[in-house]
């Protein structure tokens, strides 16, 4: 809904004519007087929120927002919110999380103007009990704009906390991606040069000894590729796309197969932690087929619901038995089952000599997000 406008909720029939309007103008008269004493009351409650000048004006603009919600609905005659909420609600989520607030402390003070706008307007109710109707809509609609307010704020409060987890994560990749380079990718290649230095100055050794020579380079020279492959993993960042990561990659194998790829869907509807992890098991599938299967076609498949994210790798290549695979192609697949598994996902291999492959990923979804304010 376009900003600046409301959404009724809840409709009051049977309220005297002229009892919405004079309840409306009451509330407004005392809009500064109920601003005050909650304000009074943060202190009194000694609440964090008044502890710098920009949370303490956050929350006096957002009470005094939800009086205008209040107001405005007793006007019309129904539970009527403004949907610019959504826009204030998110600044005080992501601020308060940012200064290390509890939400417990937003409750506390949702709770104490509550109290404090009630008891103002039930003055009015004891003077003239005929706005005892107008009065039970007035609550109705408070206690709906307050509610509205805390859901948004705390779906904010905690997107900034995953972002800052989510970016921890980054960190420590980067870390780990440095160490293994430093300490064990150089341990790696030196036992590889000596293999090397070794061939150059003994060409006349046996054919034997050079055989075992040659299987050794060959194990530290994967070994070599692989560490790359995880060291270029843990320094890359988030998938953003995972159409275009794909695509990427398999331009960057440069090889002669056909890899067809489509994604459709909305990717927004999956974390970007579903869409890493998905990204490096379709990567996977993707290399496995194009090393070890030797096919003329591979298909790549993503379809992304609100409920859930099922991908395809298929390829008419020399297939396998799955009962019987050698180590490396093992290997690959416990990795591709265990980042299935990290994010609630189950992994399914179907193969035989000569008639392909095919991998398929199922991840269930949270479902499609709420709207954010622009």
């Amino acid at each position: 809904m376009a900003e600046g406008s409301t959404n009724d909720v809840q409709s009051s029939p049977g309220q005297p004519a002229g009892h919405g309007e004079r309840f409306a103008n009451l509330v407004q008269t005392d809009r500064s007087q109920i601003l005050a004493a909650y304000e009074r009351s943060l202190a009194r409650a000694q609440s964090p929120l008044l502890a710098d000048p920009r949370s303490r004006k956050q929350a006096l603009v957002n009470a005094s927002d939800i009086l205008d919600d209040v107001i405005g609905s007793v006007r019309s005659n129904c539970v009527r919110i403004d949907e610019s909420y959504k826009k204030i609600a998110w600044a005080i989520g992501q601020a308060r999380a940012v200064s290390g607030q509890s939400p417990a402390d937003s409750l506390r003070a949702a709770v104490i103007f509550f109290n404090v706008t009630v008891s103002a307007m039930m003055r009015h109710v004891q003077d003239d009990f005929r706005l005892l109707s107008v009065f039970t809509l007035a609550i109705t609609a408070l206690n709906e704009s307050i509610n509205r307010r805390i859901r948004e704020a705390n779906i904010a409060y905690n997107g900034y906390l995953l972002d800052r987890i989510h970016r921890a994560h980054l960190d420590e990749r980067h870390r780990i991606a440095r160490d293994l380079h430093d300490r064990l990718g150089e341990g790696v290649s030196g036992a590889l040069r000596q293999l090397e230095l070794h061939e150059l100055v003994e060409p006349d050794r046996p054919v034997e000894p050079r055989l075992h020579t040659s299987l050794a380079k060959g194990a530290l020279t994967e070994a070599m590729d692989r560490l790359r492959l995880v060291i270029l993993d843990l320094r890359r960042d988030s998938v953003t796309s995972l159409e275009k990561a794909l695509g990427d990659y398999v331009i960057s194998t440069a090889t002669d197969v056909d890899v067809r790829l489509r994604i459709s869907g909305d990717e927004s509807w999956a974390p970007p932690t579903v869409i890493d992890e998905v990204f490096l098991i379709i990567r996977e599938a993707l290399r496995n087929a194009l090393a070890h299967a030797s096919p003329q076609v591979v298909l790549v498949r993503a379809d992304l619901a609100p409920h859930e994210l099922r991908a395809w790798v298929e390829d008419d290549g020399s297939g396998f038995d799955p009962r019987a695979v050698c180590t490396r192609i093992s290997a690959g697949i416990a990795s591709m089952r265990e980042r299935a598994a990290l994010v609630g996902g189950k992994l399914a291999i179907s193969s035989s000599p000569g008639q392909g492959t095919q991998v398929e990923l199922v991840v269930p979804l949270p479902g499609s997000p709420e709207g954010r304010p622009s």
